[in-house]
């Protein structure tokens, strides 16, 4: 290996080791509570506002010049307006965020996690979001599926950054939060049936990504696998959603939110 090519590797390395910690991970730190607090409710407070009793919504996890072309957010979670007991033992109403987040010790595994807002946008690159609230029958559907067992059972824990979701053997955030969609608006949890609506009708988003790339990549960031792959890589995004959901009429608005100054 030519020591050219090793260092133009190191690099592409540690990009996507720096992607792969921006994506679906929570460390439980709050940056700046002084801006990350008031703006998690400003968030809160517009959701309600629309009425909204689900919304989809994505944050910046990373500088969007070092994401690949046509990504802006990392990570994408649902949010439910619920009843939550807080850690004094105090109920209130407010968003339950529902989120797939990497495991801390293991970044090629997965778990599904309840938090707050806060917690949300506590170490995101910037305070912008991208919110998706789907049409109230959708919003229904997703309130009866993520509180059932169908929910959990779509969940693949093993982790790649760039999952192909027409393949379940690896899964992103973004993968699952268009799994349990699909499984709320059909309102089944059988696996076969979900993946064969999203066979039919998502099209994932193209990442262009080098052979070399390829070859290399999930050999030194256990967050990217590309064995899911056969040809382009494709993956799904909150780009890719937002397309998906506005062809089969299944969005109310969208919409982006920006820190207050």
């Amino acid at each position: 290996m030519t020591r050219t090519f090793f260092t133009a590797l190191l690099l592409f390395t540690v990009a996507l080791f720096s992607h792969a910690n921006a994506s679906s991970n929570s460390n439980g730190v709050i940056n700046q509570p002084e801006r990350v607090i008031p703006y998690a409710k400003q968030v809160e407070q517009e959701l309600a506002k629309r009425g909204a009793r689900v919304a989809i919504v994505a944050r910046v996890g990373q500088a969007p010049e070092d994401l690949p072309s046509g990504i802006e957010y990392t990570h994408v979670a649902f949010w439910v307006y619920s009843e939550m007991t807080l850690p004094s033992g105090e109920t209130i109403n407010g968003y339950a965020v529902h989120n797939l987040y990497q495991l801390a010790n293991d970044a090629s595994e997965s778990e599904l996690v309840t938090d707050f807002p806060v917690e949300f946008f506590g170490d995101v690159y910037e305070l912008r979001a991208g919110i998706i609230i789907p049409e109230p029958a959708v919003q229904q559907r997703l309130i009866e599926f993520i509180g059932s067992q169908n929910y959990k059972g779509l969940h693949v824990p093993n982790y790649s950054l760039i999952a192909n979701p027409h393949q379940r053997k690896f899964q992103n955030c973004t993968n699952f939060v268009l799994n349990s969609l699909v499984g709320a608006v059909y309102q089944t949890g059988n696996v076969q049936e979900v993946q064969s609506h999203i066979d039919t009708y998502y099209e994932p988003q193209k990442v262009g990504v080098s052979g070399v790339e390829r070859l290399f990549g999930s050999i030194f960031i256990k967050a990217v696998a590309t064995s899911d792959h056969d040809g382009d890589i494709k993956t799904s995004t909150y780009g890719s959603l937002v397309k998906f959901m506005t062809k089969y009429g299944l969005i109310q608005s969208t919409f982006e939110i920006e820190e207050q100054q």
